[in-house]
């Protein structure tokens, strides 16, 4: 007989979108970073922050000082550690990249791609 699964004991699971990922320091990058991380801190629900993975031609565009990242985890690793600083604890919220575009007359992301990806 199978068990039973009481739906009040499953882990509750958020996803956030965002258009935007450190290092460009911007409201759409800082905030849903920090909004993970105190999500995720209690362990109480499985949290997954999803951010653009840009070309190295658009990372050049978009972000400063000509930081520039080969890889995701490489960029993970910067996020992560970035963040650790600010809060003080590391937290264990899923990041996951989708493919971004900028858009460079406008400088911004093409928020398509991320509907086409969710």
């Amino acid at each position: 007989m199978a068990q039973e699964i009481d739906p009040m004991e499953k882990q509750q699971h958020i996803s956030i979108f965002t258009t935007a990922s450190l290092p460009w320091m911007t409201g759409t990058a800082v905030n849903p970073l920090f909004r993970a991380a105190y999500l995720a801190k209690d362990g109480e629900r499985k949290v997954t922050l999803a951010i653009p993975w840009l070309s190295l031609k658009d990372q050049e565009v978009v972000y400063p000082d000509k930081i520039a990242f080969n890889s995701p985890s490489e960029q993970e690793e910067f996020v992560r550690q970035w963040l650790e600083e600010r809060t003080g604890f590391r937290s264990g919220f899923d990041i996951r990249f989708y493919p971004g575009k900028v858009m460079v007359l406008l400088r911004f992301l093409n928020v398509a791609l991320i509907q086409s990806y969710a």
